[in-house]
């Protein structure tokens, strides 16, 4: 018996969709999702830390929401970014964010699924840089209980608000502890939409707040956004 050996692309013209809205909006972006036939979503909840002068009078910080993921390829994704703006207004600051970011390896038979409708030239043109007005997503994954420290540390280099999903982390016990400092279990992940410009400063500015150094013990990265909706200038 021959051992299987897994292919996997190095290069892709998929894309990852998410959607961040307010709870009451999820079934209606499932339905866009679905829809425009998204061949694999992901729901998971999370919580806003957009600060407003009404909210911050009433004391309220976050609201609840709605995170939808989907893989498409790249004329779909496009696609489904254009309807939604449309269908549930979200080209307008206020309705939810929607953005996608280019997935650089997936595996062979997943590419092939999820590229079948495309052409071979749109296949072929991963290679070429894509960007919607200068777009990057930072997060930071850290111990829970750091959201507030992290975002104030965010807001002062030039970011606006992120979205927080709770996690846990699954790593091996000889790998819970790393330089001496053990990291805890339950954790939470905060990703941000901004400027290029600024993407530099805030990871820097996260980094100093919230990471591997710190109590929160923050991982922080980025990845470049292709096209985005709903954000404000």
């Amino acid at each position: 018996m021959t051992e299987y050996q897994p292919q996997m692309t190095s290069h892709s013209a998929v894309e990852l969709v998410v959607s961040v809205v307010d709870v009451n909006q999820g079934e209606k972006v499932l339905r866009v999702y679905h829809n425009s036939h998204a061949p694999i979503d992901m729901v998971c909840m999370g919580h806003g830390t957009a600060r407003t002068e009404m909210l911050d009078l009433l004391g309220l910080g976050e609201t609840a929401k709605v995170i939808v993921m989907c893989l498409m390829d790249r004329v779909g994704a496009q696609a489904l970014l254009a309807r939604l703006g449309h269908d549930l207004q979200m080209r307008y600051p206020g309705k939810g964010i929607a953005f996608s970011v280019p997935i650089r390896g997936i595996g062979l038979r997943w590419h092939k699924m999820l590229t079948q409708g495309a052409t071979e030239e749109e296949v072929h043109s991963v290679n070429k840089t894509e960007k919607a007005g200068g777009l990057d997503v930072v997060a930071v994954v850290m111990d829970r209980g750091y959201t507030n420290l992290a975002m104030d540390a965010a807001r002062k280099a030039g970011a606006h608000g992120g979205t927080v999903i709770a996690a846990r982390g699954i790593a091996e016990e000889q790998v819970k502890t790393f330089f001496g400092i053990e990291i805890q279990a339950e954790r939470e992940i905060l990703f941000l939409v901004v400027k290029s410009e600024e993407r530099q400063a805030v990871m820097e500015a996260l980094m100093k707040a919230v990471g591997m150094k710190t109590r929160s013990h923050g991982l922080v990265l980025s990845v470049p956004v292709s096209a985005a909706i709903g954000l404000a200038d």
